[in-house]
């Protein structure tokens, strides 16, 4: 009982992509945008947008109809503008929810300095997850869909190391058994507080990512089907 209480507290949801219902459209290209193009590839694949719209697919010039041009060009600027937001959106919910954990601990325990810790230390692995999935540099952004994919599941292990290592070299530290009442107090609250916004912020990637892939395959199809080449 105790370990399952802490490990709700520290499990500090970078599974804000970690619904119980998984979103259908799961990438499998990796995205690098830059001022010049913006580039999606894979093995099978690798698409070149450039910002008039022309296109370089597989080594190959293409230069696309007027209205295969267009949608090219709308879909490059989509992404130059969701990509980094959703990462922004990323970092600011992560630190939100952290901020608001930090806050409860004081409440509850009186600035417990060891349990925000190691609350920080959480949050900053965190951090360092999501921008292996996601990260924007000096204006260029880059997506890697395997990562991006196991966010869920990585951010777990994170924590779970975590909070063995907790329970393992700390616990007297902690106090765990005076403060349990406490602990599970605020891992209640929180959590209950959290849900909702958790809940949108997922359905809004849901939203997004869906949107991309099936904009994307549906271009990828309109290439492959040209044939007018430079």
């Amino acid at each position: 009982m105790l370990k399952k209480i802490l490990l709700i507290v520290l499990l500090l949801p970078m599974s804000v992509y970690a619904a119980k219902k998984e979103c259908a459209a799961k990438p499998s290209y990796d995205i690098s945008i830059s001022k010049e193009s913006v580039h999606i590839y894979n093995k099978k694949d690798d698409l070149i947008i450039l910002p008039n719209g022309n296109v370089i697919l597989n080594q190959k010039s293409i230069t696309p109809n007027r209205a295969l041009q267009k949608k090219l060009i709308q879909f490059q600027k989509d992404f130059r503008i969701q990509l980094p937001k959703l990462e922004q959106q990323s970092l600011d919910l992560l630190l939100e929810i952290k901020t608001s954990f930090d806050q409860a601990i004081i409440n509850q325990l009186s600035d417990d300095s060891e349990l925000k810790s190691e609350l920080n230390k959480l949050y900053k692995r965190l951090v360092k997850l999501l921008h292996t999935a996601i990260i924007t540099e000096q204006g260029n952004t880059q997506f890697h869909f395997e990562n991006f994919n196991n966010l869920k599941k990585e951010g777990q292990d994170i924590g779970e190391r975590i909070f063995y290592n907790v329970v393992g070299g700390s616990i007297l530290h902690f106090n765990f058994f005076k403060n349990m009442g406490a602990i599970k107090e605020i891992s209640k609250n929180e959590w209950k507080a959290q849900k909702p916004k958790l809940k949108a912020f997922e359905a809004n990637i849901c939203s997004v990512i869906t949107n991309f892939d099936q904009n994307y395959k549906q271009i990828l199809t309109e290439l492959n089907q040209s044939t007018i080449t430079e």
